[in-house]
């Protein structure tokens, strides 16, 4: 009886054994930093691999202003508002599933400052054409008595060095102000990033006073005509596109 005991004490510890050899560690996420600025690309990756996986990314508090890349063991976030979030990789079996198997998050921090990186420590400078079909994304961001501050990214990624997105503005005196989009400013010397990112940029219009101008973007020779009416306590954009280039919040209120 004290043989059997033991041999079936045995077989208990060699099954439980093999159930947590058999166990898989969570998977996790690797970040390009925690703590970034509004409209600096977060560059997000996991080390979670499996054939016929889907990757769905999210971000929370959700927010229609906030950019997210499509599936895949990486992707790129622009936070065009500060605050504490919380980013999200969801594990699908494959595309027909409804539900995830797992998921795997991690905090981010976004200050209130504006990203505008020059990559001043770079001598290498190359200019290429927007893709075609590329988009425009707007995002005032700030109105106050210095003036109007826009967030503007692209649909499309470049490079891998945090390609700014290049601009001229208009000298026709029938146009309130005008921005033209044509090239997209990247930096071959790179700066560490592994990853492709929207091309970004920082629109300052200052010197409002109340009233209605005409606005005007053009992308790859493409036209695109609104307006911006300004008063003491917001301003407003009449922006009829939904592609292409688009604004959104339409209305800022003054800061």
């Amino acid at each position: 009886m004290k043989l059997l005991l033991l041999l079936s004490i045995g077989l208990a510890f060699t099954v439980s054994c093999k159930k947590n050899s058999n166990t898989t560690e969570k998977p996790i996420l690797t970040l390009s930093k925690s703590t970034l600025k509004r409209g600096e690309p977060l560059i997000v990756s996991t080390n979670e691999v499996k054939s016929d996986l889907v990757i769905k990314w999210s971000a929370n508090p959700p927010s229609p202003n906030t950019w997210i890349s499509g599936t895949g063991s990486k992707s790129v976030f622009l936070f065009s508002t500060s605050g504490s979030y919380s980013v999200t990789a969801s594990y699908f079996t494959d595309s027909s599933s409804s539900a995830p198997y797992d998921s795997s998050s991690s905090p981010v921090v976004v200050t209130d400052s504006l990203f505008n990186d020059s990559v001043a420590q770079c001598n290498a400078i190359l200019q290429v054409p927007i893709s075609v079909g590329d988009q425009i994304f707007l995002l005032p961001v700030s109105y106050s008595d210095t003036g109007l501050v826009l967030l503007a990214h692209t649909q499309d990624v470049y490079g891998n060095q945090y390609p700014a997105l290049s601009y001229n503005t208009g000298s026709d005196s029938t146009v309130g102000f005008e921005f033209d989009f044509g090239a997209i400013t990247e930096y071959p010397c790179g700066n560490g990033t592994d990853a492709s990112t929207p091309a970004t940029t920082i629109l300052t219009i200052k010197g409002l006073s109340n009233g209605s101008y005409n606005l005007r973007i053009v992308l790859n020779s493409i036209i695109y005509n609104g307006t911006l009416l300004v008063t003491d306590s917001n301003c407003s954009f009449s922006w009829n596109y939904a592609a292409g280039v688009t604004i959104s919040p339409l209305v800022i209120n003054r800061q």
